[in-house]
């Protein structure tokens, strides 16, 4: 029964994260990406904190942390800051699918990363995923005309590419962090917050949510970013944890149908066939690497025996 609550637990995270896109959009309307993050961040500050208290973890346990501890997370919280401050740029300006393919090649990089900075062995599986989620990235730079740059702002989808390494960095750097995940993921947002807020201060301005922009800033710094980051941890913390992580790759499916549905982007077939293929890619790394690990945790097991 436990299997389930977890399972439960990684579906209602990706149904939740499907949403990031079209809400970014609603929230745009009447605020810069500045002003959006810097505000989602206060509220997912607050969210997560009022979650970590009703889970056990006392105020102090949140707030005084270690000197070394605190200069990790935030660095972690300044690449959560990049992430999502140039992923919302791409989201404001260019087609949302065009984005979601970039967006989702942060698995690969994540492979990538991980053999670079910490010598991680490649699979051939590994390196077949990140040869197709290459191919991808190329078909939706230039709707399948490899000739030439198609998209309308391949800036901005260059913006999001960086932004996709952050988050990868973000990721391979908090598993050899070993911090609580409750306290992790408040000082993450807390960091992330006073890096948007330089943002703010000098390219931008602090207005407050209101009109269009309120209550899609509301959801977004609750629940798509806030709350959904503690389900998230659940799911992870489940049994089959390595089962339950290609889950993460119906986000873009369901995100992709919300963007067309809500506000009518060109479906353009290239993209379609950039999603797949990223997909693929991003399925093919992350089973490979999850049979690596088991492998290894047999052996872990032969050897206590």
């Amino acid at each position: 029964m436990a299997k389930y609550k977890y399972i439960i637990y990684a579906f209602s995270c990706v149904f939740i994260w499907s949403f990031v896109p079209s809400i970014a959009r609603f929230g745009q309307k009447d605020m810069d990406h500045f002003q959006y993050l810097f505000w989602s961040n206060v509220l997912s500050v607050l969210a997560v904190f009022v979650v970590a208290l009703m889970m056990g973890r006392s105020w102090k346990q949140l707030l005084l942390i270690p000197f070394p501890v605190m200069l990790k997370v935030l660095i972690l919280g300044a690449l959560d800051c990049f992430f999502y401050l140039l992923l919302y740029y791409g989201y404001s300006i260019e087609n949302g699918v065009a984005v979601l393919v970039i967006q989702y090649s942060w698995p690969l990089m994540i492979i990538g990363l991980s053999f670079f900075l910490f010598k991680e062995r490649l699979s051939i599986r590994q390196m077949i995923g990140i040869a197709i989620g290459f191919i991808a990235v190329v078909i939706t730079f230039t709707k399948g005309n490899i000739t030439e740059i198609a998209v309308e702002h391949p800036l901005a989808l260059l913006l999001v590419f960086s932004g996709a390494f952050c988050f990868a960095l973000m990721s391979v750097l908090s598993r050899h962090f070993a911090i609580d995940s409750y306290i992790c993921t408040f000082w993450v947002f807390l960091c992330s917050t006073l890096v948007s807020a330089v943002f703010v201060f000098a390219f931008s301005s602090i207005n407050l949510p209101v009109g269009d922009s309120l209550v899609p800033t509301l959801l977004n710094g609750i629940i798509l970013n806030g709350v959904s980051y503690i389900i998230w941890f659940k799911a992870m913390n489940g049994p089959d944890s390595h089962k339950i992580a290609p889950i993460l790759f119906l986000s873009p499916i369901l995100s992709m149908m919300w963007i067309v549905l809500f506000f009518g982007d060109a479906f353009v077939p290239a993209y379609v066939v950039g999603l797949v293929l990223v997909i693929i890619s991003g399925l093919l790394c992350i089973k490979a690497k999850n049979k690596a690990s088991g492998q290894k945790e047999l052996r872990d097991d032969f050897v206590e025996d």
